[in-house]
Order: C-alpha cells, then structure tokens, then sequence
C-alpha cells in the first residue's frame, strides 16, 4: 500500500493505493495522520479511488484517526469510498459520524463551511 499526500488550500488529500488490511496499509494511514496532526494540519481526506478492499482492521485504523484528529479540533472526511466499506459504514451507524464524498471539488468546499 503506497500514500501519497496532496495539498489543496489548507486541506490535505491523502491519496490511498492498494489494499487496506492488517500488516498492509494500517500502520502507514495512521502515523500519516498523526504526522499531519502533529505538524497543525486539521483538515484530512482520505481517498479511497484506488483501494480494492479494506478489512476490519483497516476500519479500526480510520475510526481511531477520526478520533485522534477530532481530539485537537480537526476533521476527516472520506472520498470516494468502495462499495463495501459504504455498507459497512451504514451497518455500523458510522456514517452518523464520517462524512463521504464523491466530488473532490465537494469535499474541500465541504471543509469552508466550517
């Protein structure tokens, strides 16, 4: 699994590449977003376009980051989330608490209302 880190204004896309799984992907989203939360970035996306499959553990990762940015005042939005992992959120109630995009322009104007 490769990320590679766009900036759009004060907002960073976070571009996900391959599968999202225990041991693959995991560990790399999490210290991304904790660098980036270190480093005063409040305002993540993360782009699911190029994901074919995340596990439960992938899930954790992304609930946990939530968490973490929501702590210091920032927030994470998804994009373009796969099929599955959208039922999984709506299974789940999550989608009370992430707000999914399918329009990149979207999700960053998304950010200017708050």
């Amino acid at each position: 699994m490769r990320i590679e880190e766009r900036r759009v204004n004060d907002v960073v896309l976070l571009d996900l590449r391959g599968k999202i799984a225990a041991g693959d992907g995991d560990v790399l989203i999490r210290d991304a977003i904790q660098r980036l939360a270190q480093r005063g970035d409040k305002k993540i996306v993360l782009n699911f376009a190029d994901v074919p499959y995340m596990d439960s553990v992938g899930l954790s990762t992304i609930i946990r980051s939530h968490l973490t940015l929501g702590q210091d005042g920032g927030q994470l939005r998804l994009l373009h989330v796969p099929r599955r992992l959208a039922d999984l959120l709506a299974v789940t109630r999550l989608t009370a608490v992430f707000d999914t995009f399918d329009d990149e322009t979207k999700v960053i104007q998304s950010f200017m209302s708050v």
